[in-house]
Formats: structure tokens, sequence, C-alpha cells
């Protein structure tokens, strides 16, 4: 009772009296609505560019961004890699955006980032090292238990908390179901439901224990799609019994634990087994509403049949799954009237001209707000107030309260200690070291003995320069009896260069990244040329499998590398001797020119293949077909 009175205390002095007292004015319904509304300020430009070209990434507080979020009391912020460059720029950038709305009066805002650990990690690693990612962490789920997904979200929080963020996107509870799938595939746990629900628990424990909300993603389960909802919208028709098994069962299992979610992130995709609403497009095309937009999976799944009282985030609203498909007033509108209490970047705003248009919309949602039942156009002022109340519950739980807010130039020298980063390094080591998996051809590792005084000759063909610059320096470290020659497969090289290179070598090792990775992920390290011509993933793989034909039959022997999902590894099979995994390919490419910079994850794999490590013979997919 204590808490709630506590809560409605201070809604009642934002107000000036409680908010059922009497009809709320315009502008209380639009602070209302402010609260319910997470920005990205990912770029701003106030010098006449326009928005779609707009390039200026927001590293400090502009005086137009600061006077948008008092104004309108926006209840949160998402980061981007574009927002951090060092802790002392991030640590004043956030610190002046909470400083702004204490000074206005308005509640502490929610700063949110994506770093789930893997490829969805916003912080450089010179800040917070990435980590192997999710899949990974399965992968060491039967020896470790949940060990290294508490650590490992632990040591996340300690960063963001150190750096003013305060919400993590993360962890993706998703079931890897689906070999096809192009988004989710390693950011998740794994295909088992009750592994991925520990691990998952594990995870938020490991945030919000030290300061950071949790927001599990994405509700109902996004795992079983071979579309990505940033570019579709994608379907799953598993029937209501096999959901509620399956992909919806981590949810429930971490709503009823010990330690619940702050937040639970919705999933832009059709789920016809607990919504089967069929809605048209502009153009007349008929599709299943989707989860974000439902009030069944909302409302009557999450909240009734779940039992979850925390606050629902909407994933990105500005994601093709939902903007192909409505206005943005329409998308807020609805996934208002669904249930979620926060509509994730609803609106881009990058000039003067955007935040005009922002207000004019805010202003017209306003409009739609009633204190009549809620209808296809209204909004009810009943529900806005209790989803307002959410908010600012789950606010002064895990947002310092003005008397424990540290001074910046407190913040900016805990910020400035090295420690946290070294242990993060060291547990990132841990986690690369214990997670590389043997898929086939076990009893023939390793391929060179550490103690053999002999030269060997590894010619390696990798997916792009970073890669082969990260396997060439881990070499050169832990091995000096070991020569290497990578050849990156960018731009594929001609057949008889491979061929030649072949003569002298005792060994050939395949690196591959299925689903292949983005051109952004390549780095300033290739060459603009390159990038543009950069061959395919089937000109990669029919090339790397008449490489591997071709050493076989010269009696070399083949090691087939899966950086990314394993499943690729049964088409290889035939065309190789050894088949590894490591459900990860980051490197960090700003230092792979450093010195002294080692890859964890080439160490790791460079460590199994001569013999001062063995790898794991278990992994959390099913990575071989049927036969």
């Amino acid at each position: 009772m204590l808490r709630v009175a506590s809560v409605l205390f201070v809604i009642s002095l934002f107000y000036h009296a409680s908010p059922f007292a009497s009809a709320p004015s315009k502008q209380k319904i639009i602070d209302m609505l402010g609260q319910k509304i997470m920005l990205d300020f990912r770029y701003y430009c106030a010098n006449g560019t326009p928005s779609s070209r707009c390039q200026e990434p927001v590293t400090a507080l502009p005086d137009d961004l600061e006077a948008l979020l008092t104004s309108h009391n926006i209840g949160g912020v998402i980061l981007f890699s574009e927002n951090i460059s060092t802790s002392t720029q991030l640590i004043t950038l956030n610190h002046n955006m909470q400083a702004a709305m204490k000074k206005a009066q308005k509640p502490p805002l929610f700063i949110a980032v994506d770093q789930e650990g893997g490829r969805v990690a916003r912080f450089p690693p010179s800040i917070l090292p990435a980590f192997a990612g999710s899949l990974a962490i399965g992968a060491t789920f039967k020896k470790h238990g949940t060990a290294f997904s508490y650590n490992v979200a632990h040591a996340i929080a300690s960063q963001l908390t150190l750096h003013g963020v305060n919400t993590n996107f993360a962890p993706s509870v998703d079931i890897n179901s689906e070999p096809n799938n192009p988004v989710i595939n390693v950011r998740s746990f794994g295909e088992t439901p009750k592994n991925v629900a520990k691990l998952g628990e594990a995870f938020v424990r490991g945030l919000q224990e030290h300061g950071v909300i949790s927001v599990p993603k994405h509700f109902p389960g996004h795992g079983d799609t071979n579309v990505d909802s940033h570019t579709g919208l994608p379907r799953v028709d598993h029937s209501r019994k096999v959901a509620m098994q399956s992909d919806v069962l981590p949810f429930a299992e971490l709503i009823g634990s010990e330690s619940p979610p702050a937040m639970i992130m919705t999933a832009h995709i059709q789920y016809p087994a607990f919504d089967n609403t069929q809605i048209n497009d502009e153009k007349g095309n008929a599709y299943i509403v989707p989860a974000t937009l439902s009030r069944p999976i909302i409302t009557d799944l999450l909240r009734g049949e779940l039992g979850f009282n925390g606050v629902v985030v909407t994933d990105a609203l500005n994601m093709a799954g939902i903007a192909h498909y409505y206005t943005k007033e329409e998308a807020m509108l609805k996934a208002y009237q669904a249930g979620a209490d926060i509509a994730l970047m609803p609106y881009t705003i990058r000039t003067p001209d955007d935040i005009a248009a922002f207000k004019q919309l805010v202003s017209q949602l306003a409009e739609r707000v009633s204190a009549s039942p809620q209808s296809a156009d209204t909004l009810s002022l009943t529900e806005l107030t209790l989803s307002y109340q959410r908010i600012i519950k789950t606010k002064r739980k895990f947002i310092p309260s003005a008397s424990k807010e540290k001074a910046l130039s407190s913040s900016l020298s805990q910020g400035n200690v090295k420690g946290e980063i070294q242990k993060s390094k060291q547990l990132e080591k841990a986690l690369s070291r214990e997670s590389i998996s043997t898929l086939y051809g076990t009893s023939l590792l390793p391929i060179t003995r550490l103690e053999s005084e002999e030269l060997v000759t590894w010619l390696a063909l990798m997916p792009d320069k970073a890669r082969c610059l990260a396997f060439e320096k881990s070499v050169v470290t832990l091995s000096s009896t070991v020569q290497l020659a990578c050849i990156p497969l960018t731009q594929l090289p001609s057949k008889q260069t491979v061929r030649n290179a072949l003569k002298t070598a005792d060994k050939l090792i395949v690196g591959d990244i299925t689903p292949q990775h983005a051109n952004y992920e390549l780095g300033d390290i290739e060459s603009a040329q390159a990038i543009k011509k950069r061959a395919s993933l089937p000109q990669v793989h029919a090339f790397t499998k008449d490489m591997m034909h071709l050493a076989q039959s010269t009696n070399k022997q083949v090691v087939f590398i899966a950086l990314r999902m394993p499943y690729i590894a049964d088409d290889m099979r035939q065309f190789s001797d050894i088949g590894l995994t490591s459900y990860s390919y980051t490197v960090d490419i700003e230092a792979l020119e450093q010195p002294d910079y080692a890859s964890p994850l080439f160490n790791a794999l460079v460590n199994v293949l001569i013999g001062r490590a063995k790898a794991l013979e278990y992994t959390p997919v099913t990575w071989a077909k049927q036969k």
C-alpha cells in the first residue's frame, strides 16, 4: 500500500491534483503522452540540411532537442553507436539530458540502448566488449549452466550504469527454431524453450540486480520467422498450443520468476493463433494485424493470461513491419490501444522542421484521447493514465532520485575507472574460449600440435580482410611453428591464385559467415570498390566448395569454421574433414592495427587448432538435417 500511495502522490504533484479529479487539459494529456514516447536522436542538423540527408551524429545535447524533451515531457531516448564516442562524452551527454529534465521538474528519462552482446552492440569495444553473444552463451549451458549469462549481463550493466544508461533492450528470448531466420539467429540462446528461459532469466537478473532495466524481446516470439521485420512483416503459423510451449514459454517463465523483467518489447509479427484479425493496407492487400498493434496479444495474453504488470514497449515503429502499413499517428494510436505503454521511435527527428511536425503529431494524438470508452478512433483516458502510472512507478524503482544522482564530476571520475573494462575483457576471453564447438572430425584435432618444432603452413579463406587480419594476429601470437597465408573473399580471387597457394600449404581452413554479414561490418579496411563488387553468399559458397574439393583431392586436410550459424556446416561436411563453430565473428576492427591487439574469438579458435584447448561437443541448435 505504501508503494502505491507514493506513486499516486508523485502523480498528484505532477498534475497539482489527482488525474481522476477532473477532465485534464490538453497540455496535461500531452504530458502523459510524452512519457509514452521514446525517441532516437541519432543525427540532428540545425543548419538547413534536409532531414533525409542529415548525418551529423548527436554526441552533445543541442538546444533544440533539450527544448523538445522538456516541453513535451518525453519519457525516454534510445542511443545508437553514432551517439557514443568516449566515456567522458557519453556520460556528459546522458547527464545533461537528465539535468534538463530535472531543471524543468519533469520525470527522469529512460535512457536505453541495444546492448545484447554479439552482433548487436552499440558501445565501442574500447568501452565495453561485445562478447561472443547469446548463442555462444547458449553453447556453454550444458557445461556451465547460467553462469555466463548472468556474468555477461552483470558486466554489461556495470558499464551501462557508469555511463548513465538505465535501460537495455536485452535479452532476446526468441526461440531459434527457423534455420533461415535472417534477423534473430545468433541473437537467440538456442532452440530449446526451457534452456532459453533459464538463460534469459539469468540475464535479466544480471542486468536488474545491478541497476539496469532489462527488456526481453520480441513478444510473443520472433524466432520461427524467415522475414526480417526491419524490412517486412513476418508471420508465425504455430498452433496456440505449440506457441505456448515454445515461443511464449520463455516470456511466461520470466514473468513468473523471482526477478521478473521491468519491461517487455513486442514484435512486429503476424501471429494468427493469438489474433487472426485481418486488415487491409492502402493497396487493399489483406494481412493479419501485427502483434505490436494487437490488443488480444498485448492486453489479453501478455497482461491478462501471463500476468505481466510491467511496462510494454514496442519494437521501433519506423521499421517496415509497421511503417509500410500505417501512418505514424495511426501506428502510435493502435499501439496504445493494444496496450503498449511506450512507442519506440515513432517519429524520426533530424531537423527543426521534424520537431515542428512531431509536435503537431502529438497534438493531434492528444485530441483523440477521450474520457468515453475507447473506440476505433480514440484512446481511453483511463488507460492512458494507468499506463502513465506504470511508467512513473518503474522510473521510481530503477532510476536514482534527484537526491541520489551523482554530480557530473563524480560520474566522470567513476566512468574513467578502467577496472570494469579489464574485468569485462577477461570475461570476453573466457566466453570465447568456452563456446567453440566441434561439429564433426573431433578425433582429427588438433591439426597442428603445439609441441611440434616442424614448420607447418596453413592457407585460410576468410570472409573479409578484417577476419583475415584477426586470424593472422592470433596465429603469430600463439604459434611459432605455423605460417599462415590468408585470402579474403570480399571479392573472389581467381581459382588459380588459390591453387598456387595450396601447392605449398599443408592445411586449408575456411571461415564462413552465414547469413552473410552486412557491408558496414566489413570496416574501413575494405576498399569502396571491393564493397561495391562484393561477392554474394551463393558465389562464396560455390567458390569455397570448389577449393575445399581441390584440397581434398590433393590430400590436404580441410577445416571448415562456421563463424555465425552452424547450419551451413551440413552442406560443407562432404568437402571438409573437421567442422567447428564459434557462433560469433566479431572483431574490433578499429583496434586491428594496434600491435598488441588479439581477437578473443580467433585466439580461441587457434588454441583449439593447435591443441592448447578442447572444443565443446554440444551445440544449442540442431545444425544437421535429418537424413
